[in-house]
């Protein structure tokens, strides 16, 4: 209605879009057709655009990254988003059964030893009072921010103080609604991305439980468009999604490893083989060199370079190891001159022990990888995208409508990104020409 209404804008819209600037119809007229309209209808206008901008080159359907191959598929940075309810929460503890008949009904936030409700009331003869019948599906998470274990050693230094928890659940904010997944491909050519609605869940939906839906629906809509790389934050390092990623997806994994408590064990690193950024260690504690990943294969090389001849001290051993492992390495067969990739180790979809957590196809925290994992902001700037568009909080009640909302949301922002890089190409200088040509 603002675009509408706008002066600077609002005649071409009515032009093109077919309204009379003279009598506009109201908003609540957009709303129902919205209602009336199914969230299957709004994906495929969303797909028809983006397969219409792919057609014109304006949308990538191959990788941009400087140095990559052509025929290597495209990059996509994803993310989750969470939207909260039109509704407001009047109890935490809402789930189905608070919708059932009263004969059938439990009380969740009782059996959480909460006062909850009885139900005992003609106000919920047909459902629970303190639910919200406009936003059934809707759930309460309390949302950290924070993947990472309580022993990480990225925690704070107070950790285990009553002062810490108190700090902690300061950092944390209450939510009540959905979760919106968004795939983003990458644009590295324009610097910007070109989102892809996925799955729209319950709030208390893990994120990863969507993740391969949501990959497998993107094959289904793009069936000619190759992913040839996948950027995510530590809440996608499962084994499913990484396993699906190398082996469904033929993809890189350029997703920020999963942290577990027994990578801060120098002895269990030293004993599997790799430390806790995913770096393969010798026998003796020495870090490999990584020595490429052929994409074909679908595996990444690691090669010792006889590093002990060059370093004293090993680079992951404990300390009451330390004197047997140097002089372990003194003796190391791999230090023969006449190979000197010394000890060489293939990583594919796991570790030679099976591992997946950590397996990667580059190394974690190189140049290289720092510079692909810099693009998962793009996955940050669709939610601010969401917000701007204001849809953060849902402004219809309901999953359904919800849902619409964030996909028209992505619709929009991917318009808007063909506005600006027009506006862009028409404002910029004309190249001069010189004299006589």
């Amino acid at each position: 209605m603002t675009e509408l209404h706008s002066r600077e804008r609002g005649l071409g819209y009515c032009l093109r879009l077919g309204f009379d600037p003279s009598n506009l119809p109201a908003e609540s007229t957009f709303r129902m057709a919205l209602s009336n309209t199914g969230e299957d209808w709004l994906r495929q206008c969303e797909d028809s655009l983006l397969l219409g901008l792919m057609a014109y080159g304006l949308v990538p359907t191959s990788s941009t990254f400087p140095g990559d191959p052509p025929e290597r598929g495209v990059t996509i940075s994803t993310d989750s988003q969470l939207v909260a309810a039109r509704s407001r929460m009047c109890c935490r503890y809402q789930n189905s059964d608070c919708f059932s008949l009263s004969s059938q009904r439990t009380c969740a936030a009782r059996e959480a030893g909460k006062r909850g409700c009885a139900c005992d009331t003609d106000a919920c003869a047909q459902r629970c009072r303190f639910v919200t019948p406009r936003d059934p599906e809707a759930a309460y998470v309390f949302y950290t921010g924070s993947n990472q274990p309580t022993s990480s050693p990225n925690a704070s230094t107070s950790e285990g103080t009553g002062k810490s928890n108190q700090s902690n659940s300061r950092r944390g904010k209450h939510h009540f609604g959905y979760k919106s997944k968004g795939f983003n491909v990458v644009d590295d050519r324009l610097f910007t991305y070109w989102p892809i609605s996925g799955p729209f869940a319950s709030a208390n939906r893990n994120d990863h439980l969507q993740t391969i839906p949501g990959l497998k629906d993107i094959q289904r809509r793009f069936p000619n468009l190759d992913i040839g790389e996948i950027i995510g934050d530590a809440g996608e390092g499962y084994d499913d999604i990484l396993r699906f990623i190398h082996d469904d997806l033929k993809a890189l994994r350029t997703i920020v490893p999963r942290r577990h408590t027994e990578d801060e064990n120098l002895l269990t690193c030293l004993r599997r083989g790799y430390d806790a950024q995913g770096n393969p260690l010798c026998l003796h504690g020495y870090r490999l060199y990584f020595n490429g990943h052929d994409y074909r294969r679908g595996d990444s090389k690691w090669a010792c370079r006889q590093r002990c001849l060059h370093r004293s001290q090993p680079d992951v051993v404990p300390n009451s190891l330390l004197n047997q492992e140097v002089l372990s390495a003194s003796t190391c067969p791999y230090r023969d001159p006449e190979h000197p990739l010394g000890c060489v180790i293939t990583v594919n979809l796991s570790f030679p022990n099976g591992d997946v957590r950590l397996a990667r196809d580059s190394k974690v925290d190189s140049p290289t990888w720092k510079l692909r994992m810099g693009r998962q902001s793009y996955a940050e700037a669709r939610n601010a995208d969401q917000t701007r568009r204001g849809v953060k909080r849902s402004p219809w009640y309901g999953k359904a409508n919800s849902a619409k909302a964030s996909i028209l949301a992505d619709i929009l922002t991917s318009a808007l990104n063909v506005a600006r890089f027009v506006r862009e190409a028409i404002c910029a200088a004309p190249p001069s020409v010189s004299a006589g040509t």
